[in-house]
């Protein structure tokens, strides 16, 4: 074994046993900074900007970490998936027969790039998500020119 590498192990050991020194010490201080009694925020004073917080109960803490929120599109616009439409099914008809239900934000059928021709489904959008659940409930199964619907929420993603 070289000089060299003897001297580098007792200086790292020398550097480790001077962090354990610091560590101790910050260690000891900080024990002494702390309040006497068993309850610390009876002991400490930081002043009149603070504020009491409110009392947390048990039942209330969400151990997932995620906030609890209402179901899918219970706020703002639902869209509705309107299936089964004839070639022929423009967006005026299904505005008409799918804005008798409520206020409606769009009503489109898709239409296939190339001929322009329509796809054979569309989308339906509802300010309201009670307008579009009662919607989908009536409209689901009904007839719109000579074709049988499928209307159901569409994904959101």
């Amino acid at each position: 074994m070289s000089f060299g590498q003897a001297g580098g192990k007792r200086e790292r050991e020398a550097t480790r046993d001077r962090k354990k020194k610091e560590k101790e010490e910050r260690l000891r201080r900080n024990r002494t900074m702390r309040p006497s009694s068993g309850d610390a925020s009876l002991d400490i004073d930081f002043g009149s900007q603070m504020e009491r917080l409110p009392e947390v109960k048990l039942e209330d803490i969400n151990v997932s970490g995620v906030a609890p929120r209402g179901p899918k599109g219970s706020n703002g616009p639902t869209k509705l998936f309107v299936g089964g439409l004839s070639w022929d099914t423009e967006g005026e008809q299904l505005k008409a027969a799918f804005g008798r239900f409520g206020a409606l934000r769009e009503a489109t059928v898709v239409t296939d790039r190339d001929t322009g021709r329509s796809r054979g489904f569309g989308f339906v959008t509802y300010e309201n998500p009670a307008d579009a659940a009662a919607a989908a409930r009536e409209m689901n199964g009904a007839e719109l020119d000579g074709r049988t619907l499928r209307v159901n929420p569409a994904d959101r993603g």
